[in-house]
């Protein structure tokens, strides 16, 4: 069905609910996470200045599920190649570090962050270089991957739901189950003061 006086969408849509995926795999209540236009885990890791040797090549499941190696709570993450030229960072642990450094050298940085129990969602940042310029939303070469959407903005879910769909778009892939599925690195993140 076509809605009066709108062109037909000529983007894709996800082929399940995204929050779905995300519920399904324990990430739905605080997610946070990075899509950044490096496709190399390795190199996405050695930008967030993980050392080598504490990672761990698993699926989110299982990285999810990790147990603390002890003393102070480690900041994890779970770094995957998304798509052709892209990785996904998701925070394990309440925590996103500072895009910047994942940006350098003309790469591109969106952030979402989320935490669904208290209602609170920041807006889908965007950074480029080192330099964040603002929202997805500010940026007009971006206009057509969310042009027409239209999900209920005033809600937290709403919100998720459509940064989640204008990031498939942008990264060329939706979040799925077989995304979740493939060996990713867990990585312990440095402890900043």
């Amino acid at each position: 069905m076509t809605l009066p006086n709108r062109k037909p969408s000529m983007n894709p849509l996800p082929a399940e609910n995204q929050l779905r995926v995300l519920k399904e795999y324990g990430l739905h209540d605080s997610f946070m996470a990075n899509w950044v236009s490096v496709e190399d885990v390795h190199e996405v890791a050695r930008r967030l200045r993980v050392a080598t040797e504490t990672t761990v090549a698993c699926d989110v499941r299982a990285a999810v599920s990790s147990p603390d190696p002890g003393g102070r709570k480690p900041r994890r993450a779970w770094i995957v190649r998304l798509a052709p030229g892209w990785s996904l960072v998701v925070y394990l642990d309440g925590w996103m570090p500072d895009s910047d450094p994942l940006s350098l050298d003309g790469q591109r940085v969106f952030d979402v962050s989320c935490i669904s129990g208290i209602e609170e969602i920041e807006e889908l940042f965007y950074t480029r270089d080192g330099v964040s310029t603002g929202t997805v939303y500010d940026e007009e070469e971006y206009r057509v991957h969310w042009d027409d959407l239209l999900y209920d903005l005033d809600s937290t879910d709403g919100r998720l739901e459509e940064y989640l769909t204008i990031m498939g778009r942008v990264a060329g892939r939706f979040l799925d189950r077989d995304l979740f599925s493939s060996r990713g690195l867990l990585v312990q993140l440095p402890l900043t003061d």
